[in-house]
């Protein structure tokens, strides 16, 4: 994978992500489908991470959408729970 490629796939799993948190938020029924499989965003991200020499910046952005991708978890747990 090239590193431009690696900036264009995590500006995709970004806008997937703002998709499904918009859901989220709308309350709106949950996201079903590969789509909203989460573990395969996570596991995306975490192959972007692995490249050897990545630039900082993409770091930067992987780590942040980790974050997101953990925050849109955590909610969807919360929204089963009740």
């Amino acid at each position: 994978m090239s590193y431009d490629f690696a900036e264009k796939d995590l500006a995709h799993i970004c806008h997937v992500l703002s998709h499904l948190e918009q859901s989220a938020a709308g309350a709106r029924i949950p996201e079903t489908g590969p789509m909203a499989n989460l573990d395969y965003w996570h596991a995306r991200v975490r192959a972007i991470l692995a490249m050897p020499m990545l630039s900082t910046h993409v770091q930067k952005q992987a780590k942040e959408l980790l974050g997101r991708l953990e925050r849109l978890k955590d909610s969807r747990r919360c929204a089963a729970g009740s």
